[in-house]
């Protein structure tokens, strides 16, 4: 279902926000009731639904995978599918700094080894003191601390692929990964 009007049309996700944003699309959390699981289940195919029934869908997909690192439930795909066709096109996408991007920092890096260091040389500091002393915001902060409690790699890896996919190859690779499960795909539609 979109609304179309003479200028815009209105992807379906937004006249069904109330679905689109809710924690039970998002991955991996899984939910941990049977009740739960089953709203997670029938939300997911009415998200689909919605998705594969839009005609802005192609274009999402291309964007959702290509261009833009994008949380949660998009195109008819999860956070995990879609870091899956990348992977299948050979390609990197970075997530958006929003740090940056709300003027938290001037764009630098923040070193992970020095909020390591700051946190465990001073570990009754609050982290938004250690995010003062670094001129980084709250979240970059967290964030790091994550990634090591995590045990997951820092820094930016370099890009796998220098080269924007197609969307044919973006659609093949979509086709590899999601739709050999699904009775419809998305189709390329004329603009």
């Amino acid at each position: 279902m979109t609304i179309t009007t003479e200028r815009t049309t209105t992807p379906a996700c937004a006249e069904h926000d109330d679905l689109f944003q809710s924690p039970l699309l998002e991955e991996p959390a899984l939910a941990s009731s049977v009740e739960l699981r089953r709203r997670q289940v029938l939300m997911t195919r009415k998200a689909e639904s919605i998705c594969l029934d839009c005609p802005l869908m192609v274009d999402c997909l291309y964007r959702a995978v290509a261009k833009h690192d994008v949380a949660g439930y998009c195109a008819g795909t999860t956070q995990r599918q879609r870091a899956e066709i990348r992977q299948h096109l050979g390609l990197r996408v970075d997530p958006e700094d929003f740090d940056t991007f709300a003027g938290a920092n001037s764009g630098h890096q923040i070193d992970h080894d020095e909020v390591l260091r700051l946190r465990h040389a001073r570990p009754n500091d609050s982290l938004e003191s250690i995010a003062q002393r670094l001129g980084c915001s709250l979240s970059t902060v967290k964030r790091h601390l994550r990634k090591a409690r995590r045990g997951e790699a820092v820094g930016r890896p370099a890009k796998l692929s220098s080269i924007v996919p197609t969307l044919e190859q973006v659609l093949n690779a979509y086709q590899q990964v999601v739709a050999r499960a699904r009775p419809s795909q998305p189709t390329r539609r004329a603009a």
